[in-house]
């Protein structure tokens, strides 16, 4: 047995152990790397599992198929473990107030166990770990207990799956990026370098990528592998993004007794507000003046706002965040608007969501033309902020909206020429 496989069944082992012995408690385990998982445990079941190198980006991505947007600013939490287990207890919360269901919820759970289960195993493969076991650190309320050895085993099995197509040493949270776009183009057909162009950028892990375009993940990474070992493609680290509760941080220094006053009082004043969170509306445009306009146009309203600058990344960041609208600029470098629109609404999901053209190109032609490509309003930037607020409660606001029309901006700015 080589090393790499005698350390991987030495922890799979150990995994399998607390199970066996109807463990209830946290058992946390660290690389020399400095990355810590935590799998919670309640008589010998599994109950949750949490941390690595992309925490909250699975988060994200595993609650992204319930399309739901979740405020955590308006997300009060009783007690430090609480906030230290915020993942868990968002869910707790969700299905309390009957947003999902535990049916609904189980699956979530299941798939954060797998993951994590999976680069514990695989991280067990190239570098020591080390664990550390805590009786006293239990999860309430327990929402499902999934069976430890056969959670274990499924993980297992993956990672040899994986090793056997020649990826063992291959992340599944590495970002893919063009490395040798000419190449790319020389030896690729017109439509896969046109998609491998747009969608690898580096910022986007495997596991991302397979979730947005609905592809497995081994096949997704096999198909990739090709270019990646003629060079045309490499894959990178990719930060974590920032943690979604960060405003609700406390400062452990602090005495237990003023922590929880501060806590009670932040749940007083949010009491009756609801966790889900505004509608988004998107802006597609190069100016970071006219983002800056309609986010405060937008935001005037009581609207979520997605600002995206690089055409490039429209349509993967449209995908991921689901707006209830998209406000797209006619004039914009590497994809012009007209091709955008064309291509938002071949996406199932965006073919009735509103779409306004925003330009300052207001001539018959390129009404028709945006009328044409799918666009649902044309707004010209020199009519000002009162027309889009017009538009904006003519497609998301019901007509007795009593909400505040946001002061007059001016677009007539020598950045906003597109």
């Amino acid at each position: 047995m080589d090393t790499d496989n005698l350390a991987v069944y030495s922890l799979i082992e150990q995994l399998r152990g607390y199970g066996r012995k109807q463990f209830t408690g946290k058992l946390e385990l660290h690389s020399v790397k400095d990355y810590k998982w935590s799998v919670y445990y309640c008589h010998g079941r599994l109950v949750w599992a949490s941390g690595g190198a992309h925490n909250y980006r699975r988060w994200r991505r595993l609650m992204g198929q319930y399309k739901l947007q979740i405020d955590f600013n308006k997300i009060s939490f009783r007690t430090i473990d609480e906030i230290r287990l915020w993942d868990y207890q968002v869910l707790v919360i969700l299905m309390k107030r009957m947003v999902l269901t535990r049916e609904q919820i189980t699956p979530i759970i299941e798939g954060f166990v797998q993951e994590v289960l999976f680069d514990i195993i695989q991280c067990a493969a190239n570098e020591k770990i080390t664990y550390y076991c805590d009786f006293e650190d239990e999860i309430t309320p327990v929402i499902s207990l999934i069976h430890a050895e056969h959670a274990i085993d499924q993980a297992h099995q993956e990672w040899l799956t994986w090793r056997k197509a020649g990826i063992a040493d291959f992340s599944p949270n590495l970002a893919p990026w063009i490395k040798r776009p000419s190449q790319l183009k020389e030896e690729a057909s017109e439509l896969t370098y046109k998609t491998l162009i747009t969608i690898l950028d580096g910022r986007r892990s495997l596991r991302e990528l397979a979730a947005w375009m609905k592809k497995d993940l081994l096949n997704l990474v096999q198909s990739l592998m090709a270019y990646y070992h003629r060079g045309m493609i490499g894959l990178v680290e990719v930060a974590d993004i920032q943690s979604p509760i960060s405003a609700l941080s406390l400062n452990e220094s602090e005495s237990s007794k003023d922590d929880s006053s501060r806590l009670t009082e932040k749940r007083k004043t949010q009491k009756n507000i609801p966790i889900l969170s505004r509608p988004l509306i998107a802006c597609v445009d190069d100016s970071n003046q006219v983002c800056a306009t309609i986010e405060q146009i937008v935001t005037g309203f009581g609207f979520g706002f997605l600002g995206i600058r690089d055409s490039i990344n429209v349509l993967p960041l449209l995908v991921e965040n689901k707006p209830e609208m998209v406000i797209l600029d006619l004039v914009m470098p590497i994809i012009g608007g007209y091709e955008l629109c064309t291509q938002i609404r071949r996406i199932p999901e965006f073919k009735d969501t509103p779409i306004l053209i925003l330009t300052s190109n207001d001539t018959l032609f390129d009404r028709l033309r945006s009328k044409f490509v799918g666009a649902t309003a044309f707004i010209s930037k020199t009519a000002g902020n009162e027309k889009i607020g017009e538009q904006i409660q003519r497609y998301l606001i019901p007509s007795n909206n009593e909400n505040k029309e946001p002061s007059p901006i001016n677009f007539n700015s020598s950045e906003t020429s597109s």
